[in-house]
């Protein structure tokens, strides 16, 4: 990269002749001979990198660092003496100098300098646009809330964004978008946040969740062969989401409960308490005032949630919201294809608003996918939906209605229960991540309902017949 490089040295012909090196590599370069000159040119201009002698008369260079700190912090600051000592470097280290060089005659020590230096700019460079980018990507003006419910959800994470409380639970039916809000959260509160770190806690093994959460030191099981940081660190400064935090283990969540309340934690094998900085965002199909959440939370973990905790509608409650997500979602995969003018006419919206989405947004957002990619017009008709067995011909979307006829008194509640199970698993064609969104429970939840229930692709009763 090229960058603008200042120069700040008592002496003219180290300036001199540092500068041309550097110019030599097709930097802009500009030359200071001392602090007072250096800190008038920086209120007409802001350089990437500062190279300022440590000894100088009138203003010394840490006194000079100091003001350059004050006035433009994000400029690197490379200190540089014939003299230096290790308390001069701490000293410089200490009031954020990004290097400290010794002088030498032929400048040697400068180019690996520079050259960290100009990799750190453009490391740096880069997260402050992918930062940007996510900011604009999930700022306050994407996400769709025209219902009132909705308005209500906004209205609440608005809130929480300026409060920044270490904990907030969401809640929701599967599809209604919980990490999509989580991110809106996490990308609009102050201070500027840090990263935004997901876990979700049904792919991986319940063994495994805790080292990946807490992170190890060496020894801690066999095969931890060194010291390793987990999500809770990697998150610091920033949020650790936890989606289906239901299925992460007691013992776990009782951990998780202490780091929250305390803002310290242990690795496991460690006894060592590392502070953190982390917001964590949990999130389940589960409230707070359901039933199931007693054997499924540990009891303070659950306290904590109900303090700052949002409920998120499902799709069917929010039915203001559903056109203009379809038209967001139309446009949106309209211009990945080539089709940024994209349309739909006035058959498609009653379809879609009378329809119930138990995948909720996650389900709008593929039909109108599919809607998009069999379309062949710039307008989406109601037949770009018959095309795809969206809807029949009759202009109804179909509710993959199940209908079970049985004698009365023939089946217990649990059979019964596992006769609407399988039939779901039929109409999703053996899918079970789309028979849970069916049945809003998460597919580790609904693979316990099946081993429970014994439930093979075999155990149809031919008594009881699904139409």
């Amino acid at each position: 990269m090229r960058a603008i490089i200042y120069v700040t040295d008592d002496d003219q012909n180290v300036c001199s002749a540092l500068s041309r090196r550097l110019a030599r590599k097709g930097h802009l370069v500009r030359s200071f001979h001392s602090g007072v000159s250096l800190l008038e040119a920086l209120e007409y201009e802001i350089p990437d990198l500062l190279f300022l002698d440590l000894k100088m008369p009138e203003m010394d260079g840490l006194e000079t660092l100091r003001r350059v700190r004050q006035t433009i912090p994000n400029t690197l600051v490379v200190m540089l003496t014939a003299y230096g000592s290790v308390e001069d470097a701490v000293e410089a280290m200490r009031m954020g100098a990004y290097d400290f060089l010794i002088k030498s005659v032929d400048f040697s020590t400068v180019e690996p300098a520079l050259h960290r230096a100009l990799e750190f700019l453009e490391l740096k460079r880069q997260v402050e646009y992918t930062v940007m980018e996510k900011q604009r990507q999930f700022s306050w003006d994407h996400v769709i809330a025209v219902s009132p419910s909705m308005l209500t959800v906004i209205e609440s994470l608005k809130q929480l964004a300026r409060e920044s409380p270490s904990l907030v639970y969401l809640h929701g039916e599967v599809g209604t978008g919980k990490e999509f809000l989580a991110r809106i959260l996490h990308y609009n509160s102050r201070p500027q946040p840090g990263p935004f770190v997901a876990i979700r806690c049904t792919e991986q093994h319940s063994s495994k969740l805790e080292s990946q959460l807490l992170g190890y030191e060496r020894g801690a099981f066999s095969g931890a062969d060194q010291a390793t940081a987990g999500m809770i660190e990697h998150a610091d400064g920033g949020t650790l989401f936890l989606d289906e935090i239901e299925h992460l283990p007691i013992s776990a969540q009782e951990i998780l409960s202490e780091a929250i309340r305390t803002r310290t934690f242990s690795r496991m094998g460690g006894n060592d308490r590392i502070p953190i900085n982390t917001r964590f965002i949990a999130a389940s199909t589960i409230s707070t005032d359901h039933g199931e959440q007693e054997s499924r939370f540990h009891p303070e973990l659950l306290s904590l949630f109900r303090t700052h905790q949002i409920s998120i509608p499902p799709l069917r409650e929010r039915q203001a919201d559903i056109i203009p997500l379809a038209m967001k979602n139309m446009r949106t995969y309209g211009e990945e294809i080539g089709r940024p003018k994209l349309d739909m006419d006035a058959s498609v919206p009653p379809l879609l608003v009378q329809y119930r989405f138990p995948g909720n947004i996650r389900e709008l957002e593929a039909l109108i996918k599919r809607a998009v990619l069999c379309s062949q017009g710039s307008v989406l008709t109601a037949l770009d939906f018959y095309s795809q067995h969206a809807i029949d011909p009759n202009g109804q979307l179909p509710p993959n209605t199940i209908r079970l006829h049985f004698e009365l008194g023939r089946y217990s509640l649990s059979e019964i229960q596992g006769l609407v199970i399988q039939e779901v698993l039929r109409l999703s064609d053996q899918n079970k991540e789309q028979a849970a969104r069916y049945l809003h429970v998460s597919p580790q939840t609904l693979d316990e309902q099946i081993r429970a229930l014994g439930i093979t692709s075999q155990t149809t009763d031919p008594s009881c017949k699904p139409t």
